[in-house]
């Protein structure tokens, strides 16, 4: 199945072209009563913390939001028991407001998802607001936060017939300077020892992973974060352009493994986009109802604007 991309940050946040209705409000407590064996991660310069079942990939980007003015990106994600658990972070030069931060979430703003709620949060005297949003396969839970220098996106995926409770992940939010926890820095996360792919016939060993194909299974993968490469110095000063396109195993546990490459480009952009692909998280595929491995295939397109 392909999946093309662009390396612009902004294609994180598109118009918001939804009526919403069923507004509430909350005011929120903090609770210790989370996963025991959850950990608390943070980053550096950042204004949250939160609690995550393992270390999440990040990745940090830049965008340009107006001349001479860049602002810092990340995605962070982390997968557990079928849910992708992601923060999206924007540091704020430009006091956009958080209504603006929504109007423009692509999420928001897709033809096949069905805005379900939404109330306005408020958290030790910050500002925020939820959305439950649905589609034919999933169930997504987006929090909007704003702090005194960066917007925040918490979200949670999970199949549409999940029983997973998320709230957990949402209730141990923290914001404010100085948050304690775990700095996060860029890279996979959490990872697994990856198994080599079943042969025609399989020696039935532990390690050998069968993979099926998009027209096996009852159900395709669901990507819940999905971090776009940004350019190297050396190609964009080359001026390289064009698109990667790789083959990878998205496994049934919920990462992206034995990518090899079909099409590259130079000074860097190949390596990038491996980079990007490996922070994929996501619900893996399903068949008679229990996780599967499937062959995909990536293209990272690499444009100058």
């Amino acid at each position: 199945m392909r999946r093309p991309n662009s390396v612009a940050a902004s294609s994180l946040i598109l118009a918001l072209m939804f009526l919403v209705t069923g507004s509430q409000s909350a005011t929120l407590t903090r609770s210790n009563q989370t996963h025991p064996e959850w950990s608390r991660y943070t980053a550096r310069n950042e204004e949250f913390s939160v609690l995550l079942p393992e270390l999440p990939a990040m990745n940090t980007s830049v965008e340009t939001v107006k001349v001479g003015t860049n602002r810092r990106i990340r995605v962070l994600g982390a997968y557990m028991d079928g849910v992708v658990y992601s923060i999206y972070t924007f540091e704020n030069l430009t006091d956009q407001s958080l209504d603006d931060l929504i109007r423009r979430n692509y999420l928001l703003q897709r033809q096949d998802n069905q805005i379900e709620s939404q109330r306005e949060l408020s958290l030790n005297g910050f500002h925020g607001r939820e959305f439950v949003v649905t589609n034919r396969n999933s169930s997504d839970v987006l929090q909007f936060w704003k702090t005194a220098k960066n917007l925040y996106v918490l979200r949670t995926v999970s199949p549409k017939d999940s029983s997973t409770s998320t709230a957990d992940f949402f209730s141990s939010l923290l914001l404010g300077p100085k948050q304690t926890g775990e700095e996060v820095n860029d890279g996979p996360g959490a990872q697994f020892d990856e198994p080599t792919p079943a042969v025609a016939n399989p020696d039935n060993s532990k390690e050998a992973l069968r993979i099926l194909t998009g027209k096996d299974v009852t159900r395709k993968a669901i990507v819940g974060s999905k971090p776009e490469p940004s350019y190297t110095e050396d190609a964009r000063r080359n001026q390289i352009t064009g698109t990667v396109v790789l083959k990878a195993v998205f496994s049934g546990k919920g990462r992206v493994t034995n990518i090899t490459v079909v099409s590259g480009l130079p000074d860097g952009l190949t390596e990038r986009a491996v980079a990007a692909a490996r922070q994929i998280r996501f619900i893996p595929a399903a068949k008679d109802g229990q996780y599967v491995s499937t062959w995909m295939q990536l293209e990272y397109n690499f444009n100058l604007y």
